[in-house]
């Protein structure tokens, strides 16, 4: 055995364990595990979560949480099914402005202005700053106190 741990430079006490696994199981396999078992994120679930996904890609229905409902496990697992296991990210669909024609060309305009305007340098000459500006002269008010 240290002839062998030698050559793969590895452990003997790793050698030892893998020929005792090898005598004990006549495999080179892992050991059935203890604790609990893989339920929610099983071969079916991921199986069923891609099927419906695929019969049905651009829908509600596909939320992380109604796919949970549908699986019959916890949201974290069905996100970690939809994340993990089948690489799909969620979006949101959201309204934009459409261009037009129109406003195309009058964004290249504006952009070949501000780069006319920028471009020999006449940017260094403005000066921005994240402060606020005080002013030294303050405002004083007469408290008058009632006398006693």
């Amino acid at each position: 055995m240290n002839k062998i741990a030698e050559d793969l430079d590895i452990s003997r006490h790793a050698v030892q364990d893998a020929v005792k696994r090898f005598e004990e199981t006549g495999s080179n396999k892992d050991r059935p595990r203890r604790g609990r078992k893989k339920i929610a994120r099983s071969k079916k679930n991921i199986h069923r979560a891609k099927g419906m996904i695929k019969r049905n890609p651009s829908t509600k229905a596909n939320s992380v949480r109604k796919l949970a409902k549908k699986l019959g496990v916890n949201r974290d697992a069905a996100h970690d099914i939809l994340r993990k296991d089948l690489n799909l990210k969620p979006f949101k669909f959201q309204k934009r402005q459409k261009l037009n024609a129109d406003a195309k060309l009058k964004r290249l305009q504006r952009a070949r202005a501000l780069y006319r305007r920028f471009s020999r340098g006449r940017h260094r000459q403005i000066v921005f700053s994240d402060e606020k500006l005080f002013d030294i002269q303050q405002d004083h008010y007469l408290i008058m106190m009632p006398t006693i």
